[in-house]
């Protein structure tokens, strides 16, 4: 069987892919190798190749490409399309994309606007990617695909973007996925791709192939001085080999001029174009600026310079260029040689005469930027036509583009006013693209006394978005709170949303918050809004912020209630929804609303399923894990945990971030042994979280140091870690530690604080009026009840907490109650509790809370025997997420699209299910897998 090579149009700009001399790079060519034979098994693999120009990248990719048994793709980053979103994604997938292949209808749509094949508007760069992968699954499930990206640094971002994501997610597909960057050029999205690093050829590889390409006796001083001096660059030793060649002194001569490598090499490119005649040089000067290698319109520029076609034959002679349907440079730096080497006024005359030559409609665009580059000065006409430019590129969901269009059309701006209008639009494209130091640094070239009210409020609304972007989170609710009041005499409705980004931000920064407080906000608030008006779901959520924070818990409740109705209305849009559920699912948290709480939780992850809405989808699910640990379904929170770490390993995060979103609460749950170790896993949490102003995330570092100590017994360190988050908590999210603190501080022999949480406890639950409430606070009365009632409130708590999700408190009830038993020495009822709740800890993995259970066992005389709990048949937690799906009745694309995979990937792992539960389909999951 032969490869089939999908071309996906002209390589404007490639180098020519003339078979090459390819010596040496055994390792390489293995790395390569395996990959591809690892596709044709049907598995997967990515590898990065990175080295200097001229050091064989692309010789290796066109050895692989040339394998046979294999599907290729291959599209070549251009510089002169390194602005335009989606273009080598779209060249990239332009063969498969005149096919009808079987994708969901939302991505289907995402791939077409921004390839720019369907109108509407832009969708998730994730949904694309997503799309993508897809895209690129079913292709290769009608055979092995390999797909090559050459000159990587030269991809537009969101192509970038999304083929990195497909590269981290390509699995079980038959796809391997080769990149090639340049050394030197930062490629973030490419981090932690296995990756070979070129380095020049070694002596004896490098001698064979001068050797090879002289094709005559050379001197071995020569030979060495050549390797030495290019550092083995195949690329500089193949140009001075063939330039040797024709020297008659070749075999004896001893070369003491430095040779070219690197800057050299492009210095000794440009030498031989000057050596060209006048009009060739010009006639190239042409090539070089129109990056997209259109004959045509270089024929019709240079006619306009009086250059005729025939000037370009000097330089095909020379085999600088190649001439076919387009223009084909021999290698990269010959083109930013000759770019570079030009004058000023060579070049802007080049650009003016390509900006008139470029008349088709589809490339207004590449005609705006050479008018922009021809510019020698402000120009209105031309910065509009770039304005043009940037509001196609944002139709295709092209922020990167958009915002670099619009600050160039701000610098050719002559209206000092317009001017800073339009920096204030690339700031915010940049902040879309995900480039915040990028938007600062827009920010920072506005004049703020030439714009009003209305402006600099979006100003500071980008900069607060950069600066939470930048990982300050302790400033941005003060910077909000600033844009809300910009906002609020001209547009009160832009006032509430950045009064509702503050209360976001507020909430998340918690005890770390600065330049404003919690009650300025607050404050803010009430002022803003009039509760006798209000009627929004924002209208709602930020007068029950305003009114927690003033104390008035009793009033707050019906505010929240309403709030989270109309969260939860089928009528509330789904980007309201997206904006707005982490304040419904604290509100819930508030007054131990765990129903409510799961459907809020539930609805955003769908709406950010089908949105692509992956960053937001991270931090859904990660909060629904956060709420299954706060239950006691440790291994539902570890399945979502399975998906977040998906997410995360697709979409990128930095080690800050790892780090912040470790979920400490599941290690106080599950400690177990190394007292120290424990301690240390969650204190660096902790300690990151202190350090970028996340401190609702160290509160959280601090509750699962509070629920280790509680559950080793260690209950004046759980007291008073559980009085700090209760006493400085303005907006009473804490509450859920109320019933913490009751117990630890009556262990610790401090009745007064405890009778003081159990009042507090005591009144929130009867404004909450759940299940949940009251099962606490019977359990946290019986704590401080005299034995007449303490028997009767255990059982009421018992009662209550059957009834509601909260397993861990029901384990915890049935403790408390056991150790209470055993002490009026009830021995034989005690057992009955303690067995109960050692059963439930047991179940959650909760092993600390089960050692002490265990503890109190032996003290009713019993000897009490450690369970093992094994997992399904040692199904990893991938495979048990995607088993427990299928089990569900959801088909492959189906789990593909749950969890950002494709749908050949969630074959294979299923078919591993299969294999360890000893089933053969899915209709046996139900009685093999457990629930």
């Amino acid at each position: 069987m032969s490869s089939t090579t999908y071309d996906g149009g002209p390589v404007p700009g490639a180098r020519r892919r003339d078979p090459a001399v390819l010596v040496g790079r055994d390792v390489e060519r293995a790395r390569l190798d395996e990959l591809v034979q690892a596709a044709k098994a049907g598995l997967s693999g990515v590898l990065v190749l990175r080295g200097e120009a001229g050091v064989g990248k692309t010789t290796l990719l066109d050895q692989v490409a040339a394998t046979e048994g294999i599907a290729v793709v291959r599209v070549v980053g251009v510089e002169s399309e390194s602005e335009f979103p989606f273009a080598g994604l779209h060249r990239l997938l332009v063969p498969f994309l005149r096919t009808d292949h079987p994708l969901p209808a939302s991505q289907r749509k995402a791939l077409h606007v921004a390839c720019g094949l369907a109108d509407g508007p832009p969708a998730d760069r994730f949904l694309v990617s997503l799309a993508a992968l897809s895209l690129l699954s079913e292709v290769a499930a009608q055979g092995p695909l390999l797909c090559c990206v050459d000159d990587t640094q030269w991809l537009d971002q969101e192509s970038l973007h999304a083929l990195a994501f497909v590269a981290r997610r390509i699995h079980a597909d038959g796809i391997g996925l080769v990149f090639t960057v340049r050394t030197g050029t930062e490629m973030a999205a490419l981090d932690g791709l296995p990756t070979i690093d070129l380095a020049g050829l070694t002596g004896d590889d490098a001698i064979e192939l001068l050797h090879t390409v002289i094709g005559a006796p050379l001197d071995a001083q020569v030979a060495e001085h050549i390797v030495a001096q290019t550092g083995g660059n195949p690329l500089a030793l193949t140009d001075l080999a063939t330039e040797l060649a024709s020297d008659p002194l070749i075999g004896g001569t001893l070369l003491l001029e430095p040779l070219p490598l690197g800057a050299r090499l492009e210095a000794h490119y440009l030498q031989r174009v000057r050596s060209l005649p006048d009009a060739t040089q010009r006639w190239m000067l042409l090539a070089a600026v129109e990056q997209a290698g259109d004959l045509h319109y270089v024929t019709n520029a240079a006619a306009m310079l009086g250059i005729t076609p025939e000037a370009a034959d000097p330089a095909e002679s020379a085999r600088l260029i190649e001439l076919r349907p387009d223009i084909r440079f021999r290698h990269p730096l010959i083109r930013s040689a000759i770019y570079g080497g030009a004058l000023g006024v060579q070049r802007r005359a080049a650009h003016g005469a390509l900006a008139a030559a470029t008349t088709r409609s589809g490339d207004a665009d590449r005609r705006a930027w050479h008018l922009a580059a021809a510019s020698t000065g402000p120009d209105e006409t031309v910065a509009t036509e770039l304005e043009r430019a940037a509001e196609r590129a944002g139709a295709r969901g092209g922020y990167a583009a958009r915002a670099t269009f619009l600050a160039r059309a701000a610098e050719l701006t002559p209206d000092e006013a317009i001017r800073a209008g339009r920096l204030l639009a690339a700031a915010e494209a940049a902040l879309n693209a995900g480039a915040a130091v990028r938007a600062q640094s827009l920010l920072d070239g506005i004049d703020v006394a030439l714009i009003g009210h209305l402006a600099r409020g979006r100003m500071l609304m980008v900069r607060s978005e950069a600066v939470a972007h930048a990982g300050a989170q302790a400033r941005v609710a003060a910077i909000f709170l600033t844009a809300a009041a910009e906002f609020r005499q001209d547009a009160p409705e832009l006032s509430r949303h950045a009064l509702l980004r503050a209360f976001d931000h507020a909430m998340a920064a918690a005890g770390c918050i600065v330049d404003t407080t919690i009650a300025e906000i607050a404050a803010f608030a009430y002022d803003q809004i009039d509760d006798s008006k209000a009627v929004t779901l924002g209208d709602y959520q930020l007068l029950a912020f305003a009114t927690l924070v003033a104390g008035d818990y009793a009033a707050a409740v019906p505010l929240l209630r309403r709030a989270n109705a109309l969260l939860l209305a089928p009528e509330t849009p789904d980007t309201e929804v997206l904006s707005r559920y982490l304040a419904g699912v604290c509100f819930c948290t508030m007054i131990w609303d765990d129903e409510t709480r799961v459907r809020i939780l539930r609805r955003a992850a769908d709406v950010a399923r089908r949105a692509g809405a992956l960053h937001e989808l991270d931090i859904v699910l990660f909060a629904w894990a956060l709420h299954e640990v706060v239950v006691g379904n440790l291994a539902g929170a570890d399945a979502l945990l399975v998906e977040v770490h998906q997410l995360r390993s697709a979409i990128g995060v930095t080690p800050e971030q790892w780090q912040v979103y470790r979920m400490p609460e599941i290690v106080g749950w599950r400690a177990d042994g190394d007292d120290a170790q424990v301690r240390d896993r969650i204190q660096r949490t902790l300690d990151v979280s202190l350090q970028i102003g996340m401190g609702a995330s160290a509160d959280t570092a601090r509750i699962a140091l509070m629920i280790y100590a509680v559950a080793r017994g260690s209950y004046a360190e759980a007291a008073s870690i559980a009085r700090e988050l209760v006493d400085d908590d303005p907006t009473h999210l804490h509450g859920r530690v109320l019933p913490d603190l009751v117990e630890a501080a009556v262990r610790a022999d401090d009745r007064a604080l405890a009778e003081r949480a159990l009042a507090e406890l005591q009144m929130r639950a009867a404004f909450s009026g759940t299940p949940s409430a009251s099962g606490v606070l019977a359990r946290s009365r019986a704590l401080l009840a005299p034995p007449a009632e303490a028997d009767g409130l255990y059982r009421e708590a018992i009662t209550w907490l059957e009834s509601t999700q909260l397993r861990s408190d029901l384990a915890r009830a049935h403790l408390l109650y056991g150790e209470w038993l055993r002490r009026q020495k009830r021995r034989r009822d005690a057992r009955h509790e303690l067995r109960t709740a050692l059963g439930l800890f047991e179940e959650m993995g909760a092993n600390a809370f089960a050692d002490r259970a265990r503890q109190e066992l032996v003290a009713t005389g019993e000897r009490a025997r450690q369970r093992s709990v094994e997992l399904a048949n040692e199904l990893t937690p991938q495979e048990l997420t995607i088993a427990r799906l299928a089990k569900a009745g959801a088909t492959n694309p189906e789990i593909a699209t749950h969890l950002f995979l494709s749908a050949n990937t969630v074959d294979y792992h299923l078919r591993k299910v299969f294999r360890k539960l000893g089933i053969t389909s899915r209709r046996h999951l139900g009685q093999s897998l457990p629930d």
